[in-house]
């Protein structure tokens, strides 16, 4: 590893150890057989990759950052934070698959942080980006959004009946007492597609 990547996965780490007690107090703490065993940094990457190294431990898993990311302070955030949360719930099989609510939970995790740290202007932006870009990853926000505008602990009650976030069901939402219109709650158990 060269220097500079030494120092890139060092901002990588600091950046999280300072973001992972917001994330767990947002959407409740990381699935218990999951395992972050550090980051990676590659030219050779459009966008984060998870790699999970061990068949032994299938949940125990590395992140690949691009070395782009490093060219803009808010896509980094961004980035950082979506793979932050979705460390909480690894997907290690291609078998399984994100969903809407998982995916939305993800952005909505780098759209709290980019607002903490770079304001509004900076997060309409952002989002202005991400409709534009990826307009499935902005769908999937946005009903997240109403979801936890209903039931701000939404995730958090979600998460402690299926620590996998991208297993919920329908029917899930129900059993811990979330009331949601039955169309939002299909379109985030949905599988996503970017």
């Amino acid at each position: 590893m060269s220097e500079i990547q030494q120092e890139q996965v060092l901002k990588l780490d600091k950046v999280r150890d300072a973001w992972l007690p917001a994330v767990e107090f947002l959407f409740g703490p990381a699935y218990e057989k999951a395992q972050f065993l550090g980051f990676e940094v590659s030219s050779d990457i459009a966008q984060p990759e998870f790699i999970f190294p061990n068949t032994s431990q299938p949940f125990d898993y590395k992140v690949i950052m691009p070395a782009r990311t490093f060219t803009n302070e808010v896509m980094l955030l961004a980035d950082i934070m979506q793979v932050l949360v979705r460390g909480l719930y690894p997907k290690q099989s291609e078998d399984e698959k994100y969903t809407a609510l998982s995916e939305g939970v993800a952005v909505y995790g780098a759209v709290t942080a980019i607002k903490q740290v770079f304001g509004e202007e900076t997060l309409d932006s952002y989002l202005n980006a991400l409709k534009d870009n990826g307009f499935a990853y902005y769908d999937a926000f946005s009903y997240v959004a109403v979801l936890l505008t209903e039931d701000p602990k939404a995730i958090v009650k979600l998460r402690e009946i299926k620590p996998l976030l991208y297993q919920i069901k329908r029917e899930d939402f129900s059993a811990v007492g979330i009331v949601i219109d039955r169309k939002i709650a299909d379109i985030l158990t949905y599988t996503f597609r970017a």
